[in-house]
């Protein structure tokens, strides 16, 4: 298994890696009883998800300025 807490500076293997987080999380928040931990466990789905679309814009701006550069 993967190790989650491993850094790695590939955007797009973090964002990967949020976005599973954030399923699982989701999941755990559908099938709990408590409303408290459906909250929490919403709570940290959605960081995840925010984490992983922060990750996609890096890797579309690296992207683009990398095309920028091989443009000049």
């Amino acid at each position: 298994m993967e190790d989650p807490f491993r850094q790695t500076r590939d955007p797009k293997v973090r964002a990967d890696r949020y976005q599973r987080l954030a399923w699982e999380y989701y999941g755990l928040a559908k099938e709990t009883s408590s409303p408290f931990l459906r909250a929490d466990f919403q709570r940290t789905a959605e960081d995840y998800q925010l984490r992983a679309r922060a990750e996609l814009r890096l890797m579309e701006r690296e992207a683009g300025s990398t095309a920028a550069a091989g443009g000049t």
